[in-house]
């Protein structure tokens, strides 16, 4: 399923529902949101644009910053360059490993990286994230395991 936010008034729509979702975080003590989805353009087979995401990206992220939230852009590497502007103040980038994206969102948020490699797409990926960028950004599996538990990595 797709937001359709082609038109002003549908994003400010959407914003609007979502925005609740921000109040909520905001009340239930987040410090920030990830929005999901900015690439959905990519995904929609030419019916949504990708200005109108980044649009609706922008009213996401100031509602979350009038609520004391920071937010997180997640996918769209292509559009890390223009993240801070858009109002993202860090990047949750799933599998830039695989996908070999890493770069780009380490060029636009530095440190402010959290990545996400999913074991299965083979453990190579996080290991290889894990030596390539360890020290660097914050690499972790998708199923989060405390050390000393079965499964942590």
């Amino acid at each position: 399923m797709l937001l359709d936010t082609r038109s002003r008034g549908r994003r400010v729509a959407l914003a609007g529902i979502v925005g609740g979702w921000i109040d909520g975080c905001a009340r239930s003590g987040f410090d920030a949101v990830e929005p999901d989805n900015l690439d959905s353009w990519t995904r929609s087979r030419g019916v949504l644009h990708r200005a109108d995401a980044i649009d609706f990206a922008r009213l996401l992220t100031a509602r979350a910053h009038a609520r004391g939230l920071a937010g997180a852009q997640t996918n769209a590497a292509d559009l890390s360059a223009r993240g801070p502007s858009i109002g993202f103040d860090f990047a949750v980038a799933e599998e830039c490993q695989v996908y070999d994206e890493c770069g780009a969102y380490a060029a636009a948020y530095g440190r402010r990286v959290i990545e996400i490699e999913y074991a299965d797409q083979g453990l190579r990926f996080f290991v290889a994230a894990c030596r390539l960028r360890g020290g660097r950004a914050s690499i972790i599996d998708r199923e989060l395991a405390r050390p000393g538990t079965a499964g942590y990595v």
